[in-house]
């Protein structure tokens, strides 16, 4: 049970918030008075005050899978790569409560930047590619175009998102818009809580070589030359498969300062052209990605 004296400290904290919210709506109403005075008066707009069309969306739809330590991820714990021993993908490493009578919690975790939903940054293939922080925020709001190859990977794995897909899209739907992200939807996120139906490995030569849809080299470079696109995502591990040598379509986009998003979730949810994503890339300093939260404004 918390103190009298700590209760009365967060009724004071609580209060203070009150009335803080109560003076900056006056406040904002009174400059929102004031904005529309001085652009009538002078009969020059202000770009401050320019009025734009609001953006509006009926729904907004998670693309973002839950992030747990036994989400599927190219390295297991313990697995040894190139002679290290890879940690887990996701831990909590530490609970921290700072007094049992202060009502919060603390949790420290411990993550690979490449695992659940999470970005590309160029710098993940790219010594002197834009890192995480570096990508500009008018690209991570953007038109989704979704290619939907779900009847193709149902019957091989390795299906890939090809140039003719794209084509076939913008016959339907238009050309694609100007600075968009296109999305391959494959039906894979629903595999995800089963590993073994989510890597489909291909045993048939010893081996166990992960099989997952994925785009075709070509396609990035159509993307990347002929259409104006600033990111690329797929509901897999990797915008590569086997198809194409694992890496070829990392190493088409990415070194051009491009990004993308992996492990995408739900695209089954949203149409197949006229909704918004939003990708809340993480902005740490210097990294090559990072675990994101993705929505989808319809």
């Amino acid at each position: 049970m918390c103190s009298p004296f700590i209760m009365a400290e967060v009724d004071r904290v609580v209060a203070d918030r009150r009335r803080f919210l109560k003076s900056a709506a006056g406040s904002c109403a009174a400059a929102a008075g004031i904005g529309s005075v001085s652009v009538a008066s002078t009969g020059v707009p202000d770009p401050a005050n320019e009025q734009r069309s609001p953006a509006t969306f009926t729904r907004a739809v998670d693309l973002t899978h839950t992030l747990r330590p036994d989400f599927p991820a190219w390295f297991a714990e313990g697995q040894v790569i190139m002679g290290r021993t890879a940690p887990a993908s996701l831990s909590l490493v530490d609970e921290f409560v700072i007094d049992e009578e202060m009502p919060f919690a603390l949790k420290k975790v411990s993550y690979w930047e490449h695992v659940g939903t999470h970005v590309d940054a160029a710098s993940h293939c790219s010594a002197g590619g834009t890192s995480v922080d570096e990508i500009p925020a008018e690209e991570l709001v953007a038109p989704l175009a979704v290619i939907d190859i779900r009847e193709e990977a149902a019957a091989d794995p390795l299906a890939q998102v090809t140039p003719e897909h794209v084509r076939r899209w913008e016959a339907v739907n238009g050309p694609l818009p100007p600075r968009c992200f296109v999305a391959m939807n494959s039906g894979w996120a629903e595999k995800a809580g089963d590993p073994k139906a989510f890597f489909c490995a291909d045993e048939s030569g010893g081996g166990a070589t992960s099989r997952q849809p994925a785009f075709h080299p070509d396609t990035a470079r159509m993307l990347l030359e002929d259409r104006e696109v600033v990111g690329i995502g797929v509901d897999t591990l990797s915008f590569d498969n086997s198809r194409s040598n694992g890496l070829d379509v990392h190493l088409i986009w990415l070194p051009e300062n491009r990004w993308g998003v992996e492990n995408l979730n739900d695209l089954s949810k949203v149409p197949v052209a006229g909704a918004t994503i939003v990708v809340g890339a993480p902005k740490f300093k210097g990294c090559t990605g990072g675990p994101a939260r993705v929505l989808a404004l319809v």
